[in-house]
């Protein structure tokens, strides 16, 4: 059940933790404790070991999964609301005429959000547990496009103005092998695995710490009057943020009859900028400055413009009260 008061208080608590692992690592990088050798080698094993155990661990913890239909159903809804956000990101890169070496990063920042951190207790805040079932099932398209799709953006246009030469192997990371393994086992109904499932959700905890780390490092590259970024920046944001979840509204709440669904799915299109971009401009050698400004920006507005859109949905109808 959703309390607006105790809600609110929840999510900003959420974004207050968010915002002191972040300044630990802008701390850490002030106080050379952190370079940029050591982000790049902590991204290669967040991204190779901690973030696919997270993934696998998040399906064989769980406790009960939804039925065969409902998990097929929210499956097919986050595929096509990733589809309507593609053309969204696309089209408001083309219309704002970003540059060379910065289309890569837009596209990324405008289509994938926060869903780990800060969705799932945000949902868990708002709708109660009953909600993350849905969100661990929605969020497994997301999975495998950012490591398809978020890296053929990133490689096709990274900050060298160059494309890189990109094969299936580029795409074959452990991270979508866990992708497909956790669909498999949600598909099979396999969950609630004793010790290899605690073992890699303990392993996959290093996940979110690690990369709040390396933002806040990465933030630490720049004069602090460039924290905040451009007009650019600004309307990406407003669009990740604001435009994207309601878009989804739009499209969706014609033939989305469970309410809980339907607000589990625009909630999650309205989080911020994906932590794990910086690791993978990193990687791939994307725009790491952008993306970090993206993700600081979006996670500050996100304070405000989560708890407006719960609040929205709310007079709409579409929270489950």
């Amino acid at each position: 059940m959703f309390s607006m008061d105790s809600g609110i208080l929840e999510i900003f608590g959420n974004m207050v933790t968010l915002f002191a692992i972040v300044g630990v690592g802008y701390a850490a990088k002030k106080l050379n404790l952190m370079n940029d050798t050591f982000d790049k080698s902590l991204s290669k094993v967040i991204i190779n070991l901690a973030l696919p155990a997270m993934i696998l661990g998040s399906v064989l913890t769980a406790e009960e999964l939804p039925s065969l239909e409902n998990i097929l159903l929210t499956f097919l809804l986050s595929c096509a609301s990733y589809a309507v956000i593609i053309v969204i990101a696309y089209a408001l890169t083309a219309i704002m005429r970003i540059s060379i070496g910065h289309r890569g990063v837009f596209k990324f920042m405008l289509t994938f959000g926060n869903v780990g951190f800060i969705g799932f207790p945000v949902l868990s805040a708002i709708f109660g547990k009953q909600a993350l079932i849905y969100a661990a099932v929605f969020n497994l398209p997301f999975n495998f496009l950012v490591f398809t799709m978020g890296i053929w953006f990133l490689t096709q246009d990274n900050n060298n103005s160059q494309k890189s030469n990109t094969t299936w192997r580029t795409f074959l990371s452990p991270a979508i092998v866990s992708c497909v393994i956790a669909i498999i086992c949600t598909l099979l109904n396999i969950h609630a695995v004793p010790v290899l499932g605690d073992s890699l959700e303990t392993l996959g905890s290093l996940t979110t710490p690690a990369a709040l780390l390396i933002i806040g490092s990465s933030l630490a590259n720049m004069p602090v009057r460039d924290l905040i970024g451009g007009f650019r920046l600004w309307v990406a944001s407003l669009f990740r943020l604001i435009v994207n979840p309601l878009c989804i509204w739009f499209v969706f709440h014609f033939f989305v009859s469970d309410p809980l669904l339907l607000a589990v799915i625009v909630v999650i299109s309205g989080m911020p900028v994906a932590t794990n971009g910086t690791m993978l401009c990193y990687q791939y050698g994307g725009d790491s400055k952008t993306m970090a400004q993206g993700t600081f920006v979006t996670t500050v507005l996100a304070i405000i413009s989560i708890p407006v859109l719960v609040t929205a949905l709310s007079m709409l109808g579409v929270v489950v009260m």
